[in-house]
């Protein structure tokens, strides 16, 4: 075999070992300044752009006919917009680092594009290291981003977790396909107020303690970190400073702390207050001029807590703090207790009347 042969097959072997589907092609990086990121992600590394938060999502502005990314991650899903529309629910196939082919046959011209992670996942994160666009292909200078900010602190129920299954019993991967996060109440509350958003929320979690009373899986225990399972690197929370703060904890601080009688003590209560006023307390540290909206679940111990630790601060002189509800919605639950989508929207109808009536954001803001 000549040694032209011989390159002509190695190249052929590259491409089809990398699962690499678009040649040829032109690699953005992902420290090019014309990608916007939305959520938190790990910068630290300029060639690689790291998550593990539920929710993170980017954007870009490009020419051509196509566009793609490279991916550490075949474990998660996302959501592919262009020019505004959703174009298909992307799932990577390959381990390690591969290119993905998202989006063919445009018309050549400019385009937007947003990828979103669709759902949540425990465990070590994954990287994204850049976008795919045709040879002869740009990114251009993107739009600019709303000025509100908001940042949803919360559970799975933040998290959209199997918002759009069908079954009552659903395995943890099984649920990975079938949550849709864009479809939550977090990021329809953040279109309507047409806000950029994150979401810091984990599965479990509570403010206290776990759904099993594990007092280390909390949120505010993760809160400063920029990979949600890892302790370094910590977040920068000067990089991205919220207008308003939504904290949607209680539920699973409900199922953790009770006993086997299924009561929960009057000590283990004021425990949850207290870590609740020192976690508001934190948020007004971390964010001058923040605005903090608590929102209690359906079952009455939250909303009675809850409720008694906003009267509290505000007693205390901080008017920055305000508290509302969402209902039960018979039948509007799957996987275990989680909302569906129609759930979801409901729940964020509630919320959004709440929040209109608190009048949180600036004047022309």
């Amino acid at each position: 075999m000549n040694l032209a042969r011989r390159c002509a097959l190695g190249i052929v072997v590259t491409l089809l070992v990398s699962g690499n589907p678009m040649y040829p092609k032109t690699l953005i990086p992902a420290n090019n300044p014309h990608i916007q990121y939305g959520g938190r992600w790990d910068r630290s590394d300029s060639s690689q752009a790291r998550y593990s938060w539920p929710g993170v999502y980017l954007s870009a502005k490009f020419s051509g006919t196509s566009i793609g990314v490279r991916l550490n991650d075949h474990t998660n899903y996302f959501n592919v917009y262009i020019d505004g529309k959703l174009r298909r629910v992307f799932h990577g196939t390959q381990a390690g680092e591969a290119e993905y082919l998202l989006a063919e046959g445009l018309d050549d011209t400019v385009h937007t594009f947003r990828l979103s992670r669709r759902n949540i996942t425990f465990g070590e994160p994954y990287s994204f290291a850049g976008i795919l666009l045709d040879s002869n292909a740009i990114l251009l200078p993107p739009s600019s981003l709303p000025e509100r900010k908001i940042e949803f602190v919360g559970d799975s129920f933040t998290a959209a977790e199997s918002n759009e299954s069908k079954e009552q019993d659903v395995p943890w991967e099984a649920r990975f396909p079938v949550t849709n996060i864009d479809e939550g109440f977090a990021p329809i509350i953040a279109r309507h107020f047409q806000a950029q958003y994150t979401t810091t929320c984990r599965s479990g979690s509570g403010m206290l303690c776990d759904w099993r009373g594990d007092s280390v899986e909390t949120i505010p225990y993760r809160f400063d970190r920029a990979l949600m399972e890892a302790v370094e690197p910590k977040w920068d929370f000067t990089r991205w400073i919220p207008d308003v703060v939504v904290i949607c904890l209680g539920l699973n601080d409900h199922s953790g702390l009770r006993d086997k009688k299924g009561f929960i003590s009057i000590d283990n209560a004021r425990r949850f207050r207290a870590a609740y006023h020192a976690f508001v307390d934190r948020i007004r540290r971390l964010y001058p001029s923040v605005k903090i909206v608590a929102v209690a679940a359906f079952p009455e111990w939250i909303r009675t807590n809850v409720s008694q630790v906003i009267d509290e601060e505000r007693t205390n002189g901080h008017k920055d703090v305000y508290y509302t509800t969402f209902d039960e919605f018979p039948g509007g639950y799957v996987a275990n207790g989680h909302p569906t989508v129609a759930t979801h929207q409901k729940m964020a109808d509630q919320i959004i009347q709440s929040m209109e009536s608190f009048h949180l954001f600036p004047a022309g803001k």
